[in-house]
């Protein structure tokens, strides 16, 4: 299967070179086509627990070098106008070579300028490829929506989703972790000025797993022949501004989750902020950390009391997230980075975390 996805990524890159070369001529209308290659990036990093294991003496540490490209075809007909982009990713592990992994993203992207609205329409297919059964899954997206321009400058947006996940093993314990989910959000930006962006957002999502519900009843845990699903509820606050030479992006988010399983509904708050600034000329350092609290109504079910249900309540954002990241423009279409981040992740049993420490280093080149 591998083989088959690098095989296809370099024929996409070839025909992307080949168009690119030769170009598509725009009509009168300024109609027409365009392709380009997506920047190339080579990169390793240092990761101290790549089982994601919660236990100190089970911090396994690799080396993982990584190599990412990919390309994008751009076009635009009178109104419509149309993008398909692919990337490739991949994971090369030193010592643990049975997590290695391929990532393939295609994208497709349709959206239609009727001032001022903007309807819109993407399709999103993830496959991850893997002899590890945790990075071996398809996702599967379908989002579609609208957009609204004001002449105040205010942007409204009205959007719908649906995205599945299926882990290609469907053995018990991944089986019951495929999943569906339908939801609605919509969202409000001002720009007020050319230093400082407001939006809302809010949403409602309801996910239904491939495994059966669990209630508790006077004699313990029982079974419901419903499937598990959850609703949640979640808004967003967000500001992007300038200030004192900081770009920075701040985020105070809410959700509320109620499921029909015992032990799943919970509620989480979180703040976070990002800042990037430039000290020198070409230097560049970027800044990042979350504050995440999450609670559940109930203690979930443990792997002990119940084996079905070890995986309902990961938590896949991560949690109390730090990360800094310097880089550097040293030539024009080159680039290099090195960053730190350290995540603290909930674990697949109740009251369980893990942590990591990735140190990575990396270099792009733009074509």
């Amino acid at each position: 299967m591998k083989r088959e996805w690098v095989f296809l990524f370099i024929l996409l890159i070839g025909t992307v070179n080949a168009v690119g070369s030769k170009g598509w001529a725009d009509d009168l209308n300024g109609n027409g086509a365009e392709a380009h290659l997506l920047p190339l990036e080579l990169g390793t990093r240092f990761d101290d627990n790549v089982f994601m294991s919660y236990l100190e003496n089970g911090r396994l540490s690799d080396d993982v070098y990584s190599l990412d490209g990919g390309g994008v075809v751009q076009a635009r007909w009178d109104w419509l106008t149309g993008s398909l982009r692919y990337e490739l990713d991949s994971d090369t592990y030193q010592f643990y070579s049975q997590l290695n992994n391929f990532k393939n993203d295609f994208e497709l992207n349709l959206s239609a300028n009727w001032a001022p609205l903007i309807p819109f329409y993407k399709n999103e297919s993830f496959i991850r490829s893997s002899a590890y059964g945790d990075f071996d899954y398809f996702d599967e997206g379908n989002f579609g929506g609208l957009q609204w321009i004001s002449e105040a400058g205010w942007i409204s947006e009205l959007q719908y989703k649906n995205l599945s996940r299926q882990y290609f093993n469907q053995s018990a314990p991944y089986q019951s972790r495929d999943f569906t989910d339908n939801g609605v959000s919509a969202s409000l930006q001002k720009e007020w000025s050319e230093s400082l962006i407001f939006k809302i957002e809010g949403g409602f999502n309801d996910r239904q797993f491939n495994r059966n519900a669990v209630a508790e009843t006077g004699m313990g845990p029982a079974t419901l022949a419903d499937l598990q699903h959850d609703e949640t509820w979640s808004i967003d606050l967000g500001t992007h501004l300038y200030f004192g030479n900081i770009l920075q992006d701040i985020h105070l988010d809410a959700e509320r989750t109620n499921s029909n399983s015992y032990g799943f509904s919970n509620s989480v708050e979180s703040f976070s902020w990002a800042g990037v600034l430039s000290p020198i000329e070409n230097f560049y350092l970027q800044l990042f950390f979350r504050i995440y609290d999450k609670v559940y109504d109930s203690t979930p079910l443990s792997i002990q009391e119940y084996p079905d249900l070890q995986l309902g309540f990961v938590d896949e954002d991560g949690q109390d997230l730090l990360a800094v990241k310097g880089t550097w423009d040293w030539a024009p279409q080159w680039n290099g980075s090195l960053g730190f981040s350290r995540v603290h992740t909930e674990f697949t049993q109740p009251g369980e975390y893990y942590i990591k420490n990735i140190l990575s280093f990396q270099i792009d080149h733009n074509f």
